[in-house]
Parts: structure tokens; sequence; C-alpha cells
């Protein structure tokens, strides 16, 4: 296989010799080259299909922003990524739509390492080059209109509600997304990966809330009229719904917080993937959806006939880009593809997306997914599926006054 390439750009020549220690080890792998500006850099690009850019933001002449933006335009294909040390909110704003993670400075080898490697290993979940420059070129992700006037409204009074704010924007996937990977920047100094939203959201602090999301355009309005039969706000209500019980069933099975955390996480993310086709390829969406309907076939096997690649497998490959932990990624990638019945964030995620299409009845005609065959006999012959569902109602009591609730595909064992 060959190898992977990856540029380092910096203006400091000390800053770059020490990557290039700290990297040696990595020669067998890597293909590694070295810039000390932005114009030097796009000179390497131009002889050589870079895999990876790893910038300084700070930088005189072209900055790294502005490096990045022209490496998102005119090399989609390119994972970003801004190494970055003293930087302030001006920075952040500036590189925001242009950079997929931040990496603060100084920081270890293994550190960095683990960054790009965790952002390569999406392509393995999206093989098709097409799609991958796809994703990789996304800046922004659509939001509920509701949602998003809600907030504005909440930020433009005198003293927004941080806890008005938090609700509003857990409401919205596309929100979510883009905040756990804002709080990783650099410039809030924190030593590790927040991936609460909650925490998130607590960090980050209303004004630089109000900062990011009414001064960058990050978010546009999603317009449902767009593909009949696609509405944003059911794909929230489900993706909210199927977070739930993920993280109720790891409960259940007493997996840890942690384990509890990473359900969650993958279950509310689990189809944001849905919107990135819905935005990028409204009439091919419209497609997918009309397949679904005249051949009564789950909506990823549609996707796959209309695009040759899923809604699963676009989510895993964004939310990887943007650093995201491993395991919420592989529970997103993996929720249609899920082999053997254990205990990992992928089955758990797929059983919650069975137990909410199959108890949560709005549209009867519409096609709902089944368990895989490899989980069915494993997950009935031993009562788990009837004990978590029992367990969903005991300690998530709204949900049996939801609209269509209904557990009967309990009893139809045949049928699974």
């Amino acid at each position: 296989m060959s190898k992977t390439k990856i540029i380092f750009v910096d203006d400091e020549p000390n800053v770059l010799a020490a990557i290039r220690r700290m990297l040696r080890y990595k020669r067998n792998e890597w293909d590694m080259y070295f810039a000390g500006g932005g114009p030097e850099a796009l000179e390497e690009f131009k002889e050589k299909n870079m895999d990876v850019i790893v910038t300084d933001i700070r930088m005189p002449g072209m900055d790294g922003s502005e490096l990045l933006e022209r490496i998102r335009a005119d090399y989609p294909g390119t994972v970003r990524i801004a190494l970055s040390g003293q930087v302030d909110l001006e920075d952040v704003i500036k590189s925001i739509r242009a950079v997929h993670q931040y990496i603060t400075k100084p920081c270890q080898a293994a550190e960095l390492v683990e960054k790009v490697e965790d952002a390569l290993k999406s392509r393995e979940v999206l093989t098709d080059p097409g799609m991958q420059q796809m994703v990789t070129r996304i800046q922004a992700l659509p939001v509920i209109p509701s949602v998003f006037r809600a907030i504005e409204d909440e930020l433009n009074k005198q003293e927004p509600s941080m806890r008005i704010m938090a609700d509003l924007i857990s409401q919205d996937i596309g929100l979510v997304a883009k905040i756990l990977m804002l709080v990783n920047s650099p410039y809030f100094g924190l030593p590790q990966n927040i991936r609460s939203i909650f925490q998130a959201i607590t960090l980050l602090g209303i004004d630089t809330i109000k900062t990011l999301i009414l001064s960058t355009h990050l978010f546009s309005e999603y317009e449902d009229s767009l593909i009949p039969g696609f509405s944003l706000q059911r794909l929230w209500d489900h993706s909210f719904r199927v977070s739930n019980i993920a993280k109720l069933i790891a409960e259940c099975e007493h997996l840890g917080k942690e384990m509890e955390m990473y359900c969650r996480m993958a279950g509310i993310l689990h189809d944001i993937g849905k919107l990135i086709l819905a935005n990028a390829f409204p009439d091919d969406y419209a497609k997918a959806i009309n397949l679904v309907n005249d051949q009564k076939i789950p909506l990823y096997v549609a996707e796959k006939a209309v695009f040759d690649t899923t809604h699963a497998q676009l989510g895993a490959y964004l939310m990887g880009l943007w650093g995201l932990p491993g395991r919420t990624i592989q529970g997103i990638g993996y929720h249609h593809l899920v082999q053997e019945p254990d205990m990992s964030v992928p089955v758990i995620v797929s059983v919650a997306d069975v137990i909410d299409h199959n108890c949560i009845i709005l549209n009867p005609e519409y096609f709902r997914i089944e368990l895989h065959e490899s989980l069915t006999g494993e997950l009935f012959s031993k009562g788990y599926l009837e004990k978590w569902v029992t367990y969903v109602q005991e300690h998530w009591t709204d949900i049996n006054q939801m609209p269509g609730f209904n557990c009967e595909f309990l009893n139809q064992r045949e049928k699974m």
C-alpha cells in the first residue's frame, strides 16, 4: 500500500524540526513534508496529492486560516488539522469553516499520531473517493429552522439563559456535532476532549456561543419542502429517542458511565449522514425515499442502490474527520452492519434503532428496519430484547405516552 502523505506547516523552523524528530518512527508509514509557510505548502500541493495537512494558525503573510480555506476549495479530499497554541476567539472564527480538527501545541507524538490516524481510519468505512471529497468539503450543516430561530431569539435577549440554550442546541443533530468539534479548539485550553454536549455548552459560555452561531454563518436553515417525505424534525426526534434508548440499554447492562456516554452520542448522531445526503443531493435522496415506499426496503439499502454508499458510512466519515471518539464513530458507521451479538456500541445503537422503528409507529405504511439476522436468535432466546424494552419503559416513562407507541413486535419473533 502507498504511504500516507502528510504536510506540516509552521513559520518557526524549530517547531518543524521538533515535529520531524518526534515523528521519525513513522517514516515507514508516512511520507512527511515540511513547509515554512502557506505559499510553500501550496507549491508542495501542486506536486503531490496530500492526504493530510497539519498547520499552525498564526503565521505571517498567509495565515493558517487562509491556507486551509485554499486547501478546502482546491484539494477537498485532504484532511485539514490545525496545530496551534496561542489562539483567540477571532482565530477560531476565521478558521472554523475550514478546519476539521484542532490540536493544542505543544503536543505529544502519540496524540498527534492518534488524531491523524483516527481521521484516516474513517476511510475504511467510506471508500468511495468522490463521496470522501464531498464529505471532506463540508463546512456547515443545516439545522431545524424553528430551533435556529429560537436560538437567535434567545441569544438576542439582554440576558440569555444557559439552560434554555443548552436545551435548544441539544434539539438539533447538526448543532450537537459542530459544537462538540468546536469545544476541542486550543482556544479553550482544555486538557482532554469534551464528549458531552451539555458540558461543551457550559464550557463555551453564552458569549462564545453567540459569537460562533450568529457571527460565523456556521449553520443554515434547512427547507423540508426540498424532499417530499423527509423531515429534519422527524429525523431529530428519532435520533433523540435512539440516543436515550441506547444509553438506557448500556445502563441496564451495567456497562459503566463511559460506555453510556459513547452509546448516547452515537445514538444521537447515528443518522447524521441522512442530513448530509438530503442537503447535498435532494433530488437523488428523494429517489431513495421513493424506493423505500415502492420496494419496501430499508432506507440504507435504497441509499446503497442510489449512491453506492449509506448514511451510516457518510456520517461516520464526517464525525471521524471532526475528531469524535473511535467507539462513537464505530457506532455510527456500523449500526446497520453488526455481525456479533456483543455489548459493543454498534450493536447497542443498532438494537436501539430497531426498537424505536418498531415501537414508535408514526406511519404504518413505512417500511421498518429489523434486527440483523446474526442478532435475532441470541437477543430473543436469552430474553435480552424484552428485558431492554421493559427497562426503557420503566426508566423513561415519557416514551409510553409518545404517539404511535406499541411494542407488539416483541411477540412476532417468527417475523424477526
